[in-house]
């Protein structure tokens, strides 16, 4: 992969050309290390995962940005400025996003994924439903026309749910696309709760055993029934049955493990969803996805950080950062010292 940074947080320009394989990104705090795995999965989700104003990634004292990707026979392009984005593929512009996104597939491993265990359904929503549109690029399509059905029909209720008619089709819209989410999200569940068990039992050595529950809000087979809901939704001015209220529990012994689970439990379980993620990913597009681990080692104990190590594909390409080598990442193909506006590999 080529990749290049342009006015990218503290980067005025950079180009780093690499090569299959795992690189680990070294240099003190605030060198940029993090900014050039935030630059890949920005290219691949077109958002930051650090912050959810876009503006806050372009250099400081400029008025745009752009991140550039040149991956085999594919080249990527996102420009983005206050008042306009461009986006590219093979450097003809595209208009929508959602043919854009998820052309790079990746996986993110940050220190904060066990509120991905701990926090509360949105977080797991997301993660699913960005998983299942890593997958299938139609089941964006999917996701985005049920918000869109859900905002309106939310907007109604505000309003006073006065026009009778207008809430029948919005609600009708809203239970057609929610069932079209609800069956994407249940057939993802049980791959991806078999590779979840999987992984968390090879990363505590046999010792635990979780598993993952699907919690739909829409019953299988079942009409939603929004008379029960009627007078709370009034009440509340919000849509209250729907695949927005949807979550999935991680168990351990019958217990949920966000509420029970102790602190080194929750985080081997979320390296185990992440470490699902890209096994699914891999299973449905062919390769595997860009691993991008942001200095994860620290929160883990060393027989965790041995298996973690020893469960990384060694035929993904992975980028690695830490601020100083800890020994974790070995094998390493390509170390890097990373500074603003520079990078030096080192031999």
């Amino acid at each position: 992969m080529n990749l290049r940074l342009f006015q990218f947080r503290c980067h005025g320009e950079l180009q780093l050309e690499l090569p299959a394989g795992r690189h680990f990104f070294f240099g003190a705090n605030g060198q940029g290390k993090t900014s050039i795995l935030e630059a890949v999965y920005f290219l691949s989700r077109l958002k930051s995962f650090r912050t959810a104003q876009t503006r806050e990634l372009v250099a400081w004292q400029r008025d745009c940005l752009r991140v550039e990707a040149q991956i085999g026979d594919t080249h990527l392009s996102a420009t983005w400025s206050p008042t306009n984005r461009e986006l590219a593929i093979d450097r003809k512009a595209v208009a929508s996003a959602a043919e854009f996104w998820g052309r790079i597939a990746t996986v993110l491993f940050i220190g904060e994924d066990r509120a991905l265990v701990t926090g509360s359904g949105a977080g797991r929503r997301n993660w699913v439903d960005s998983l299942i549109a890593q997958c299938d690029p139609d089941y964006l399509a999917i996701a985005q026309n049920y918000q869109r059905a859900l905002r309106q029909r939310n907007a109604w209720l505000r309003q006073g749910a006065a026009d009778a008619r207008l809430g029948e089709s919005l609600t009708q819209l809203v239970t057609e696309h929610g069932l079209a989410v609800t069956q994407a999200r249940r057939a993802i569940t049980e791959p991806l709760a078999s590779a979840v068990a999987t992984a968390i039992q090879n990363l505590s050595a046999q010792r635990d055993t979780v598993t993952l529950r699907y919690r739909p809000n829409f019953t299988e087979g079942q009409t939603p029934d929004w008379n029960r809901v009627v007078e709370g939704e009034r009440r509340f001015q919000t849509t209250l049955l729907g695949p927005h209220r949807d979550d999935w529990i991680l168990e351990r012994d019958g217990h949920p493990l966000g509420k029970f689970g102790s602190e080194g439990q929750q985080r081997t379980a979320a390296l185990a969803l992440r470490l699902a993620e890209a096994q699914l990913i891999r299973e449905r597009r062919g390769q595997w996805p860009i691993l991008l681990m942001d200095d994860v080692a620290p929160q883990l104990d060393e027989s965790r950080q041995s298996a973690l190590r020893s469960l990384l594909p060694t035929d993904a390409m992975i980028l690695i950062t830490a601020p100083e080598d800890r020994g974790w990442t070995e094998p390493v193909d390509y170390r890097w010292r990373i500074e603003p506006s520079y990078a030096k590999r080192i031999e």
